[in-house]
């Protein structure tokens, strides 16, 4: 079972290409600034088992990989690997996997097997340099195959930002915002739960 705090069926924002978003939930970092706070709590989201997630993901059509967020994909590794490694038996998916840990407190973990590319390192709000792909300069993209080598770079990208669709029917921000859009990113996650301006 994976405690799963979203998923998004299509995004092109996190990654080259039309990806499957996958945030897990759960985090103990609490970073200031954190886009998705919500996303940190331990009890928050809901139970999800391997068989659901991979059908999910693969009865998405022509999407070249995907895109895991969180909260913090570490702290599920051992689930997370098993459902990468399902799904990629049966398609061949390209893996972004984004983490508050840093490439040396994880090298060696056999989730990095499933692996493509990795965004490392905790969000720090007085580093953001507006860099792509990334939220804050000691943030690394770091490869761990040839398969995006040369197609997702830091200098490549403006920042992007989309609108989607969630699994439960709300809708958000995909990307990595800055300034006014980190901004916008939180009245849309007030406006949509009924924040204070009321329900919605």
């Amino acid at each position: 079972m994976l405690r799963v705090y979203q998923t998004v069926r299509r995004i092109r924002t996190l990654g080259p290409y039309d990806r499957f978003g996958l945030w897990l939930q759960g985090c103990e970092r609490n970073c200031p600034g954190c886009i998705s706070p919500e996303a940190g709590r331990m009890d928050g989201g809901y139970l999800a088992d391997e068989d659901t997630l991979a059908g999910e993901i693969l009865s998405v059509p022509d999407i070249e990989g995907i895109t895991v967020s969180g909260g913090e994909p570490f702290l599920q590794a051992e689930a997370l690997e098993k459902l990468l490694c399902r799904v990629r038996r049966e398609k061949d998916l390209g893996v972004i996997l984004y983490t508050g840990y840093t490439y040396e407190e994880v090298a060696g973990h056999p989730l990095l097997r499933q692996c493509d590319a990795l965004i490392d390192g905790p969000y720090i709000k007085e580093a953001d340099d507006g860099r792509s792909m990334r939220g804050s300069s000691n943030q690394r993209l770091i490869h761990l195959s040839e398969r995006y080598r040369g197609k997702i770079e830091y200098g490549e990208w403006g920042r992007k930002i989309q609108m989607a669709e969630t699994d439960r029917n709300e809708v958000v921000m995909v990307g990595v915002p800055s300034g006014h859009s980190a901004d916008f990113a939180r009245y849309l996650r007030d406006f949509w739960k009924g924040g204070p301006d009321g329900d919605h």
